[in-house]
Order: C-alpha cells, then sequence, then structure tokens
C-alpha cells in the first residue's frame, strides 16, 4: 500500500469532497408500477415514506420492493428480514470468500452494480428495475454512490441514505430496523427477537468485563505503509458504542474530524498508551504479524509487547447479529487483558 491514508479514509475523504460540492439533493421521487415484484417484502399498499438520516423524506406511491442497496446496508436489511434484489460495494475478499461486510447475504441470489469505490454499472442496475437504493453515509457521503452517476441512479429509484459515523453503532442498527419495518419486515420474527437477545447479552457482557477490569485502556487503530492511525472514539459508531457500554477507549489528541483518526508516523506510534490495541482486522489492512515484520516500532508498542492485540471488526454491518459477534469477542478480550501494561 503506497498511499499515506489508509483506503477507507481516501475513501471517505473522495466522498465527502464530492459531496460538499454538489449538495446533497433532497427530493422526493416516484416510482413505476409497472415494475415486477422482488422479493423485498410483502406487497405493497398505499403510498410509501421514509426519512433518512439528511432528513431527506423519500417518498413513494406504493411501498418499494425491489431494492438495491450497498452491501452494509443490505447486510443490515437481510438481518431484518429484507432481501435485495441488488448490491454494491465490497463483496469478495481475493480468495473469493465473501467480504465480512457482506454478513449473511447470500451473494448468489442477488446482483453485484459494483464492487470498487467509484463503481456503479447503470446498465445492471437498471435492469434490475429498482424501486430504491439504501446506502450508509459518511458525514454527507452517499457510500459507493459516485457523485456523477447519482442523477442516472435517482432518475431511476430514490435514494436513502444511513449516517454512520458520530453516533453509536445502536443507533444505527435501529434505524435500519425502522427502515426494514416501513419495508413490510416483521421485525419481531422469532430470528431478530434471537439476535436482539444475544446483542442484549453480549453488550452485558462486555459491561461487566469493563466493570471487572477497572483501568484498562483500549486503542483502536489502523497500520500499514503509511503510517499508523488512531481512531477517535466520538467519531465511529462501534467505539461510541464500546464506550457506552463501558469502555475506556484511548482518544486522540488531534484527530481528523473529517475521516475519525489521527494519523502518526511510526515513530509515533506510541504516543497514546493503550493495554489493548484492537488493530483493523479487514483484508485491505496489514496483519499484525505482517506489521511485525516490517515495522520494528509496532513490536515496541506496549500492548503489542504485552501479547495484547485483538482485531477491530471495523465496518460491521449495522445488525444485531453481526454486532453480537464483535461484542462477543470484545468481551472477551476486556475480559482476559492486563490492564497494568501502561500506567
Amino acid at each position: 500500500m503506497n498511499s499515506t491514508r489508509p483506503r477507507r479514509a481516501v475513501r471517505l475523504a473522495a466522498a465527502v469532497l464530492a459531496a460538499a460540492l454538489v449538495g446533497t439533493l433532497a427530493a422526493c421521487a416516484s416510482a413505476d408500477s409497472s415494475k415486477p415484484a422482488g422479493p423485498a417484502s410483502e406487497a405493497a399498499t398505499g403510498p410509501w415514506e421514509f426519512t433518512d438520516d439528511r432528513g431527506t423524506k423519500v417518498s413513494l406511491p406504493s411501498k418499494p420492493k425491489r431494492i438495491v442497496a450497498q452491501v452494509h446496508a443490505a447486510a443490515a436489511l437481510w438481518d431484518f428480514g429484507v432481501k435485495p434484489v441488488g448490491v454494491f460495494g465490497p463483496q469478495r475478499k481475493p480468495d473469493g470468500t465473501p467480504d465480512p461486510q457482506v454478513g449473511s447475504v447470500d451473494l448468489n441470489t442477488v446482483k453485484s452494480v459494483g464492487a470498487e469505490f467509484g463503481e456503479f454499472n447503470l446498465e445492471e442496475y437498471t435492469k434490475l428495475q429498482p424501486d430504491l437504493v439504501v446506502t450508509i453515509m459518511y458525514g454527507p457521503a452517499l457510500w459507493y454512490v459516485p457523485e456523477e452517476a447519482k442523477p442516472k441512479i435517482e432518475k431511476l429509484a430514490p435514494i436513502v441514505g444511513i449516517r454512520l459515523d458520530g453516533k453509536s453503532a445502536a443507533e444505527s442498527i435501529k434505524k435500519f430496523g425502522e427502515l426494514a419495518k416501513s419495508l413490510g419486515a416483521d421485525i419481531d420474527a422469532p430470528a431478530v427477537k434471537e439476535a436482539k437477545a444475544d446483542f442484549d447479552k453480549a453488550s452485558a457482557d462486555v459491561t461487566a468485563a469493563a466493570k471487572g477490569n477497572a483501568g484498562l485502556k483500549v486503542a483502536m487503530v489502523i497500520g500499514e505503509q503509511g503510517g499508523y492511525w488512531v481512531a477517535d472514539p466520538k467519531w465511529h459508531g462501534d467505539a461510541i458504542l464500546f464506550k457506552e457500554l463501558g469502555v475506556d477507549v484511548v482518544a486522540p489528541g488531534k484527530p481528523d474530524a473529517s475521516f475519525g483518526f489521527e494519523k502518526l508516523s511510526w515513530e509515533q506510534a506510541g504516543l497514546y498508551p493503550a493495554d489493548l490495541v484492537l488493530e483493523d482486522a479487514r483484508t485491505l489492512g496489514m496483519t499484525p504479524a505482517e506489521l511485525a515484520a516490517k515495522f520494528p516500532t509496532w513490536k515496541e508498542i506496549a500492548a503489542v509487547k504485552a501479547n495484547q492485540v485483538g482485531n477491530w471488526r471495523a465496518e460491521t454491518a449495522s445488525s444485531y447479529k453481526e454486532y453480537a459477534k464483535v461484542l462477543k469477542e470484545l468481551a472477551e478480550k476486556v475480559k482476559s487483558a492486563r490492564a497494568d501494561v501502561v500506567s
């Protein structure tokens, strides 16, 4: 990786700046009632509307049935019982297995309209005859929706955006639940209730672990070729949730408000001491073993020397099912870590 920013930060920069330049469209849209029914929800009855996290009220003459969604949004909706017909954004790892962001989405049953940032296949999108597009947001940016293609995308179907930064992951999950319910999903279905119970239990376990290991400091970081990035716990939804549950997440002193990180050189990697480091587990980054082999200062970080490194499951889909897994893993890490690695 030759960039000076992690790829997610680069994507954030491009998207946020593009959105700022052109502004946010806040208009109601209509759907073509002749479109074939899709598997997204029950039969539509009467007009439908939903207000997204831009404050945009999306209105349609009937409940949308054919949904195209960014993979994070698709995974969140899927776990609430809404199955999109198309997806865009990261779907498979280099070895062909599903990207972690995909969650429970069956990639064999949905059509891809693009996998890379800035890629959106309008021809395939048109063939899907969409009623609605759903994506996530960081700041004002509609994630993986190219600004130059946005007018053509919205000509066929309106866009709903759900923001992830600056609020707890629990709030984002709730918002996706509200959207799913409006689309006809039974959010009290046994599978959803079971996932919520698992989420609540895992949340309680994290709180108990944090209380039982008072003083433990946790840093959430990305280590890569261009430097060492420390996450701002006021920006990232998962970090906000962790703090709500009692985890002491280390805050960098000078985070970039646009990206939610402070970038440090590798020589500065120990600037913000922590007993436990959660390092980006996505395939776009480097593994702890790769970091140890390439950057000597990684091995000098206190938590690394103490063998207290865990996974940061960045970009986990906003669903109770997926976050229950993250919280279970976090609870175990917090419970087993030593709190005396740094003073």
